[in-house]
């Protein structure tokens, strides 16, 4: 038992961190923010596109460290997954791919397997990112059990 709770402050320790990272894919974009706690309750997906509906948004998140964004050059996608009722399950985007003045952006779901174990905690996975400004978002989903 200790182990598996020293294993869930690990896992919620690194799941939880304010990592910033560029992942692979035809245009750049940037992680602001990935969580497996605050998000909203229903699954849905957001676009910002001003300054002070980035404030708004990491207000409502309860953001501390409200990350920079260059709004001229750059939009906000954030996907939420929804309240789900206990862990093992994430929220990443995978790749952003803009063509002309469409970004299309996959957003990988991660869900625990029926047998796994998981923490038994209410969860409500989100993650944040900058992408490339453009004047329409279509998201994408790609759902995947965990291992």
């Amino acid at each position: 038992m200790k182990k598996l709770v020293a294993l869930s402050f690990i896992l919620l320790t690194i799941v939880s961190c304010n990592c910033k990272k560029a992942a692979s894919g035809s245009d750049k974009f940037s992680i602001l923010k990935e969580s497996a706690y605050g998000g909203r309750e229903k699954e849905s997906h957001a676009l910002i596109k001003s300054e002070n509906a980035f404030k708004a948004i990491c207000k409502e998140l309860n953001i501390q460290d409200v990350p920079e964004v260059d709004f001229d050059k750059n939009n906000v996608v954030v996907a939420f997954m929804g309240q789900k009722r206990n862990g093992g399950y994430s929220i990443t985007i995978e790749k952003v791919t803009v063509e002309g003045d469409t970004a299309l952006v996959l957003v990988k779901n991660t869900v625990p397997e029926p047998d796994a174990t998981v923490t038994m905690a209410l969860t409500a996975p989100y993650c944040m990112v900058s992408i490339p400004k453009t004047d329409n978002v279509e998201v994408k989903e790609n759902p995947v059990k965990m291992k």
